[in-house]
Order: structure tokens, then sequence, then C-alpha cells
């Protein structure tokens, strides 16, 4: 019993001894700084270290700065220059068709579009006989009911393989025709050229 006594007085002492010894290092281990000392210190040594670069680099900045505004000026006086030059170009065209438009003030006539009237008649005929005759001629062979045939049939056909293969004869079909007209046409234009 006498050990564990002296165990436990031991362990309090070195207990007691442990909280003194934190205490005492706490207030020691605290750092004070003053702020205002600090900041002169490492102001002048900042000046004194970093201002030789950084006036370097602000001369640096403003030449770079000026080689640009340089740049800038010397683009900026050719675009003028070249929108001078068109401006010019344009002004000088408007000029001739003001010309040409007062040349030609006079010449056109009501006899003058009476004449052209009468000149464009037989092609008007001609495009008014082609109308009619191809509008008989896709009645005499059955355009319409053709093509009404393949809608019926497009519409009752039940398979998307089936309508696929209705529409795709139906529009081949119409391509055909349309491309056998502009042969033909352009075989007659040919024909009847020097007409």
């Amino acid at each position: 019993m006498e050990a564990l006594a002296l165990m436990e007085k031991t362990a309090a002492q070195i207990a007691d001894l442990r909280s003194s010894l934190l205490r005492e290092m706490a207030t020691k281990a605290r750092l004070r700084i003053d702020e205002d000392k600090l900041i002169a210190g490492l102001a002048s040594k900042l000046e004194t270290g970093l201002g030789p670069q950084i006036t370097d680099s602000m001369q640096r900045v403003e030449e770079v700065v000026r080689a640009h505004e340089r740049r800038l000026d010397a683009l900026g006086e050719k675009k003028v220059t070249e929108m001078k030059e068109t401006l010019q170009e344009a002004t000088k065209g408007l000029e001739r068709a003001e010309k040409t438009a007062a040349q030609l003030k006079g010449a056109l006539t009501w006899a003058g579009v009476g004449k052209v009237a009468v000149a464009l008649l037989p092609l008007a005929l001609v495009g008014l006989a082609v109308a009619v005759l191809l509008g008989i001629g896709g009645q005499l062979f059955g355009v319409g009911p053709v093509f009404g045939w393949a809608w019926a049939s497009f519409a009752a056909a039940e398979a998307w393989w089936l309508k696929l293969i209705i529409a795709l004869a139906t529009v081949s079909g119409a391509l055909g025709v349309c491309w056998a007209v502009y042969r033909l046409g352009r075989k007659l234009a040919e024909v009847y050229r020097g007409w």
C-alpha cells in the first residue's frame, strides 16, 4: 500500500510539474510582432530590391504600348486610304451610270415600246401555244390520271416498303418525262436556231 500511495504521490507531482511546464512554455512561446516596424522594414527592402525591376518593366510595357499605337495608326491610315480609293471608284461608276441614264432618257419612247411589244408578240404566242399543248398533251398521255392512280396506290398500301417503291417509281417516272421534254426542247431549239 505504501508503494501505491508513493506512486499516486509521484503521479500527482508529475502532473503538477507538467502543467507548470506547459504554462511556462505557453507564455514563452507567444511571438509578438510589431506590425509597423515589420511594414517599414519590408517596404524599404522591397523598394530597394524590386524598384529597379518595376521601373524596367514599366518602361518595357510603355514601349510595347507605343509600338502597338504606331501599328494601329498605320493600319488605320491604310484602311482610310483603301476606303477613299473604293469610294472614288464607286463615285466614278455612279457618274458613268448617270451619264448613260441621261443619254437613254429620251431613247425609249412610246413608239419604241410599241415596236418592242410587236417584236415580242410572236414569242408570247409561241409560249402560250406550248403551254396549251403541254396541258392537252398531258391529258392525252394521261399524266393526271397516272398521278391519281399512283396516289391512290400509295394511300392503299399498308407496308412501308411498298409505299417506298410506289413513291420512288412515281418520282422516277415524273423525272423521266421531264428529262424527255427537256431533251426534246433542246433538240427543237437546235433545229430551229436560225429561224
